[in-house]
Order: C-alpha cells, then structure tokens, then sequence
C-alpha cells in the first residue's frame, strides 16, 4: 500500500533526524524524507514528507519555526551545545537577567551568523564535523540569517548562570551559534545546554507523534498520524478541477483560470478537495501552468502480471513488451504482483524469494520502465475466485487496463484452472488485448525463477547472474557490528537477511555496493563469521574500497558478481586478515576488467 503525506514526528533527544526518518521509512516501506533536521541533542517537531509529498517539502520548510532553547554561561564548548568538548571555562556569577535581556534585541532581524565547526554542513560532500574530528583545520561559513523575535522566559543565575529563551526565526538559523554569540556579548563562554523545537511552519508540538506511538498505530492498523498533503498547503489558493479537466492535468497540461493574480502558486484540486497537482498563474492570468502533478496519468494502461520473483531475462521479455507499447501508444505501465506469494496460499509454503517486495518495487520503476507496482494481497478470495470475476473483478474494476501482457505459462484463477488462452477469450470480450510472451532461453538453460533458485544454491553465480540479466543483490539497513574489521583495517557495513531470502552459499563474493545514488567496489562476507565467535542468522558483511561511510542505520544493496571462496574458520586473527587482503586483490582484478555498470539491468532498447 503507498502512503502520501506529512507526519508531525516529535523527535526525542538522542537521536539523529535520518535515523528518526529511516526508522519511519522501515516501517511504512514508503519513499520519506524530512523538512530540515535537528541536532540529535535537540527534541521537538520534525516534519516528514512520505511517498508524493516528499516534492511539497520546500513548500513546508519556507514557514517560520519556533525554539525553547536554555544558555549556560560560564562554558563553551567546541559544537557549541552540550554533546562538545569544553573549550572555555569562567565563573559567571556577574551575568544578569538585565545584562541578557539587554543583548538580546542586537540578535533580531538579519544578521550574520557563524555555524559551528561541529555541525553537518558540508564541505566537499563532507561534513564538517567529519573533517573537524579528523583534525582538519575547518572553517566554518558565515551568512546571513533572519531571527524574528527572542523572548527570555526564565533566568538562573550562579557560577554557571542559564538563561531560558523563546526564539522565533526562519530558515537556516543555529540556535547553538546564538548561544554562543550571546555569551561573546556578554564576555563570557556559553553554550547550548538544551532545545527543544515547538514549531515549524504549520507543524506544532501538541499535534506531534513520537516514533514509538506512530509505531504502535501502524501495527494496529491505524494511519491516523499521517495528514493528508492538501491540509498543510491550504494557505496556497486553490481551484477545482471537474473529471474531464483532471485528465488533462494529470498529463501536465495547464488549466483555463481566470481571477487570479499572476505569478500565484495555486492548489488544482478535484471535486472532494483532494490535491491534484500545483500550477503557477501565467503572466496574462488566464492559465494554471502546472509545475506538479500528483494524480496518476488518467489514460489507457497496459499491464503485466505475475509473481516476477528475481526479476529475471523472462519477465524482461514481458516489461520489454510493455516499453513498446508505451512507446507505440503513449499509455502508462504498471505491474500487477501478489503478496504473499501465491503458493504460501494454495500450498502452505511458497519457494524462498529472489526479490523482497520492497526491493522488486524499486527495481520495477527504476530499472524496467514500469511506471505503476500494483501489489494485490493474495488471499481465499482471489484464490478461489472464477476466471470470469478474476477478469471482471481484478482486471477490469480494479487496474482498469487496455491491454495485458503474461507469459506462456500464466494461469489464473481457482485451481490454476485459467491459462494465457482463456484470459485472451475474457479481456477480449471487455476490449483488453491480451499478448502472451514465449519462453526465454539462456546458455544456461530456459530462464526462470526455479532454476536461478537452483544455480544459486549450487553458487553458480555466473548463471544466476547471466539468467537474472544483471547481479544477484540483496538489501537490508545497517546494523552495528562487533568492530573487529575495523581492527583489522577491513571496517564492514553489516545487515541481516530476511528468512524467506533466497540465499547463495556462505562464503565471500566480490560485490558491488551501492547506497542512495553512490555506488561502490568491494568484498561481502555471507554467512556466520565462524572465526570470530559466529551469528545465530546469516549475515552481509560487506567492505567498500577506497572509502571511508558511517551507514548505521541507512539501507544497503549489495549485487554479487564473482564468488571467491567459500566461508571457513581460520586459526586466528592474522590469518583472516591475510585472507581478506588476498581477496580483495582478487576482487580488485575482477573489477578492473569489467564495466562500471555492469552490475545493472540493461535499459529496455
């Protein structure tokens, strides 16, 4: 099921705000990211954008944001708040409330401000507290910034005195930068010693839910906590777009408007309010000039269906199909699969997955062309439904299809008791062409989802690979390890593997791995680590050349080209270093000769 919306997340103390938006992406396997971040040791209101408004998250950002922040004069540390190293030290039993109620107004409205050395700006692609860390001489950037208003609510005074503020700002401000730059006006050392953020935009905190609540409601089957994306835009002007109109805008078109102020950002929403799309006023106002469409395309829709474990060169056959329709006809693709796979229904145990759900998803879109996943819950009632209702019922009410594509052995229906031929008699009688794709053959063999199992167990991985059409991959986050790469100069990113994964066998593979858009060379470890104490659960291990990543709880993919040798027990740690350095230089001549993409599913030509 796709998610589209906002959460109000109230981010505990201790926490990173990636971590706060991995945690919500594992648990609604949904696209997610979040409106600004906060410090880990900050709390408050994080807004997060899941599945379509994530492309609203400028919009969301743009609103003012408000902060209870406490000062500690008398100390300054180098991250400016109190996860730092204490750089300075002075008794400040001569600081007042009068002395910080008097500095205060120097800080309103523009201003320049330094961020602190300690922090997650980037220089280079780098943090800069990554480089500070390392004992990089950094500088940090000094800009301009816009603080609205900062009230002091309480005041303690003593050798360390703590002042209580309310700061009311924009965009890009550091409340820890203010703290210090206080306690230089005053001629004392401060810091931040706690924060909390009460507000962002539209966002506050009586309506914010914590991780472990949004936890709780999801596992009860309660989305309550997502808000709907037209409830946090409605300060943009809206107008209402009928049926024949929405076609139009779901291909992009503009819209006629009239009344309205050029150059106005407008909502285009549907006869029930929900949003369709955003468009700005064109110079003469006449025209909604759509910059955002956030309905699906409405037009003819060609479809193929099946399980597609392992993605392999027999359903690229059927994707290949549906490229040239949509090529041909200008229509949208989409995909019709099963969770859980059939056979758990009929049989009571289905074959372990090549592909997880999430992961065929993202192959689905990103690699074959596929503009739609349509994953159909697989339950009695589909399984015991008649080719007629399979056809009317599925087919036409629900993906509202023009033409279908299924391979030679497609059967549907209770029993299995509909095949390719059937299926083309019942969508012909509705309009639905029906094309039927053959058979593939490899060098290996006629390509399907059994026989990959088969060559996988074997650790064949040149015909699982040569099969699939690209590497075998696995994903999962990273989880802390036990360190011992680090110690042997070998630092690994580890994930466990899902027990219904198709698994290779234990042992070491030269591997590519890749994380969000970067991609990199290197060794995986799959199996138990039995010279270092053992997992009780498979585990990838793997090991990035040439680069140095914290991946803690980021998602991984990790596609396994070469098999070097298998998993085995060595007499102690000096022997396995030699091992894993022979193996890379193994893996490294493997890389050398092979392109940078091969790894890769072919485009659809």
């Amino acid at each position: 099921m796709s998610y589209d919306g906002f959460i109000n997340l109230y981010k505990e103390v201790g926490g990173s705000s990636q971590n706060a938006v991995s945690a919500i992406k594992h648990i609604l396997h949904a696209k997610v990211g979040h409106c600004g971040t906060l410090d880990p040791l900050a709390s408050g209101v994080l807004p997060v954008c899941v599945g379509k408004a994530t492309r609203l998250a400028e919009l969301v950002m743009t609103g003012e944001k408000k902060y209870i922040g406490t000062v500690c004069f008398g100390r300054a540390t180098d991250s400016y708040d109190a996860g730092g190293e204490i750089t300075a030290r002075a008794d400040a039993s001569a600081v007042t409330q009068q002395a910080v109620a008097a500095v205060i107004p120097g800080f309103i409205g523009d201003i320049m401000q330094t961020a602190p050395v300690i922090s997650a700006l980037k220089k280079d692609g780098l943090p800069l507290y990554k480089r500070a860390r390392r004992g990089e001489q950094v500088t940090a950037p000094t800009r301009q910034v816009h603080i609205d208003d900062i009230r002091l609510l309480d005041f303690i005074p003593g050798s360390l005195a703590y002042a209580k503020i309310e700061v009311t700002c924009g965009h890009g401000v550091y409340i820890r930068s203010l703290a210090h730059d206080l306690g230089e006006a005053l001629g004392y050392p401060a810091y931040l010693s706690a924060l909390e953020r009460i507000s962002c935009g539209k966002f506050d905190k009586e309506d914010a839910y914590t991780l472990e609540q949004i936890r709780q409601m999801f596992a009860a089957g309660d989305t309550g906590f997502i808000i709907p994306m037209e409830d946090k835009i409605g300060f943009l002007p809206a107008i209402t777009a009928n049926k024949r109109q929405l076609q139009s805008v779901s291909h992009g078109n503009d819209l006629r408007c009239s009344g309205q102020i050029p150059g106005t950002l407008l909502r285009i929403c549907d006869e029930g309010g929900k949003l369709a799309a955003l468009a700005k006023v064109s110079t003469d106002g006449r025209w909604a000039q759509v910059s955002k469409v956030f309905i699906e395309a409405q037009n003819d829709l060609a479809c193929a269906i099946g399980n597609f474990d392992g993605l392999h060169l027999g359903h690229r056959a059927l994707f290949k199909s549906l490229h040239q329709q949509k090529q041909q006809r200008g229509c949208r693709t989409a995909v019709l699969t099963f969770e859980p796979h059939p056979l758990k229904v009929i049989r009571g145990e289905a074959p372990p997955l090549l592909t997880s759900e999430k992961l065929k998803n993202y192959m689905l879109t990103q690699y074959f062309d596929i503009d739609k996943v349509v994953t159909l819950e697989f339950d009695q009632q589909v399984m015991n439904s008649s080719p007629e209702e399979f056809v009317e019922e599925i087919i036409c009410r629900r993906l509202k299809a023009n033409s279908l594509v299924v391979g030679f052995n497609f059967t549907f229906a209770s029993k299995g008791q509909g095949d390719s031929a059937l299926l083309r008699q019942l969508a012909g009688e509705k309009g639905i062409d029906v094309t039927v794709v053959d058979e593939v053959d490899s060098e290996y063999g006629t390509v399907s989802s059994t026989q990959i199992r088969r060559h996988l167990a074997e650790g064949d991985m040149e015909a699982v690979n040569n099969m699939l059409g690209y590497w075998f991959v696995m994903e999962g986050m990273v989880i802390h390890g036990n360190h011992l790469g680090r110690t042997l100069g070998f630092p690994t990113a580890n994930f466990r593997v899902a027990a219904d994964q198709a698994m290779p066998p234990k042992g070491v593979y030269a591997v590519r791995i890749q994380h969000g858009e970067h991609t990199y060379d290197g060794v995986a470890n799959f199996g138990f680590k039995p010279t270092v104490g053992g997992e009780d659960e498979p585990l990838v291990e793997a090991f990035l050349f040439d680069t140095e990543q914290d991946l803690y709880g980021e998602n991984i993919r990790v596609w396994f080209g070469k098999f070097l040798r298998p998993e085995k027990r060595f007499s102690g740690i000096e022997e396995l270093r030699r091992q894993i350095a022979a193996n890379c230089r193994e893996a490294r001549e493997f890389f050398a000769q092979i392109p940078a993409n091969s790894h890769l599913p072919k485009p659809l030509v």
